[in-house]
């Protein structure tokens, strides 16, 4: 009797597990169609420089490449085609991760990696964000595992369900079909300008105690040894500041200055440049330029990419 019912529960626990299993291949084939059609978005940008893109100069970057980076100026300063890979919020795990997707079907002439002063400090977000990665796991498995696992260690388990992979994207491709968010070749401009009536003062930077992050560290070298790896020249750059910011005690920025330094990586520096500081009327908040700011300054690293022959 005893033999019968063991039997029993295990059939009833194998054709769960069945039902399971077709319910999410269903669930999940559904959900990644959706997924990988959508048009806007940030997720659309994302899989357009991962499967589409044939642009020879590519940006990478958070907020700041995102929004500050305008792929027709520098295509028609530089004569040559451009995209603007930017993510928001986005850091050094997931711009490695990307880099190696894209770098796995075409070949830029040049990466351009904008540079944020914080982006060795640890930081949970930056973990927490690297969810955006899941859909592409089953495509990209062996360049995603080792990074997706720093933030999971059971990333095998939680991504083999086919639905898993794209369960938090849905909203947003329902949000971006029902309201489309338009960008120019990855960038998206904003059109607000500062006021100047509440002057900011100089920033001093590394003022709270902060951690080095040493996968971030690791991030970045991977990052610029990939790019070398394929031959491709690769541009380190910062964003302009609205007011002057004094970075000598920043511990991140010291160390990704010294990584470039050591790894002859051509750096454009645009912290504290004379031509944004107290230009209120070229920023849209105190830290993203505004699109008049934007095409100022991808004018001015058009310039110097230009002398430099890249």
């Amino acid at each position: 009797m005893i033999k019968k019912d063991y039997k029993i529960s295990l059939l009833k626990i194998v054709k769960f597990l069945i039902i399971l299993l077709i319910v999410d291949f269903a669930l999940g084939t559904i959900s990644q169609y959706v997924f990988f059609n959508q048009k806007t978005g940030k997720y659309a940008r994302a899989t357009h420089a991962i499967e589409k893109t044939e642009a020879k100069v590519l940006i990478f970057g958070s907020s700041h490449a995102h929004r500050h980076y305008i792929p027709e100026v520098l295509e028609k300063e530089l004569q040559t085609s451009s995209y603007n890979a930017g993510a928001e919020g986005q850091q050094l795990l997931y711009h490695s991760a990307l880099q190696k997707m894209i770098l796995k079907r075409t070949k830029p002439d040049v990466i351009i990696l904008n540079v944020d002063e914080d982006f060795l400090y640890g930081s949970q977000a930056a973990y927490d964000r690297l969810s955006d990665l899941h859909p592409y796991y089953a495509n990209h498995r062996e360049d995603l595992k080792p990074i997706l696992e720093q933030q999971s260690r059971f990333v095998d388990f939680k991504l083999f369900f086919k639905s898993y992979q794209t369960n938090s994207t849905l909203v947003h491709a329902i949000r971006y079909y029902l309201s489309p968010q338009i960008d120019f070749k990855g960038y998206r401009p904003l059109y607000g300008k500062l006021s100047a009536s509440n002057k900011l003062k100089m920033v001093e930077t590394d003022e709270i105690e902060t951690v080095i992050d040493q996968n971030f560290v690791t991030g970045f070298k991977s990052f610029i040894a990939k790019a070398k790896d394929n031959n491709i020249k690769l541009v380190m750059v910062t964003s302009p500041n609205l007011v002057q910011v004094d970075h000598t005690n920043n511990k991140s920025l010291s160390m990704i200055t010294e990584i470039i330094k050591n790894e002859q990586v051509t750096f454009i520096d645009f912290f504290n440049s004379k031509q944004f500081l107290n230009r209120y009327e070229l920023f849209h908040d105190s830290s993203h330029l505004n699109n008049d700011g934007a095409t100022l300054f991808s004018s001015l690293l058009a310039e110097e990419i230009k002398k430099m022959k890249l």
